[in-house]
């Protein structure tokens, strides 16, 4: 197959309801984001992920 190429079985393509949820089961199929998801996950779990801290940053426009 094609890299290029995603296949996707019929009775997926008949269960989908949105592109969100074909979107979710594209992503379950690939193991290298699989693999980081669970990653991550294990992370949090740990406690060892760093809080998100919003900045913000300055934008030039026209209007200033």
């Amino acid at each position: 197959m094609p890299a290029d190429l995603v296949q996707i079985p019929v009775p997926v393509l008949l269960s989908v309801e949105t592109l969100d949820e074909l979107h979710d089961w594209l992503t379950a199929q690939n193991p290298e984001i699989m693999e980081d998801l669970r990653e991550a996950r294990r992370e949090d779990l740990a406690g060892e992920f760093k809080p998100w801290q919003p900045r913000h940053v300055s934008w030039p426009t026209e209007s200033k």
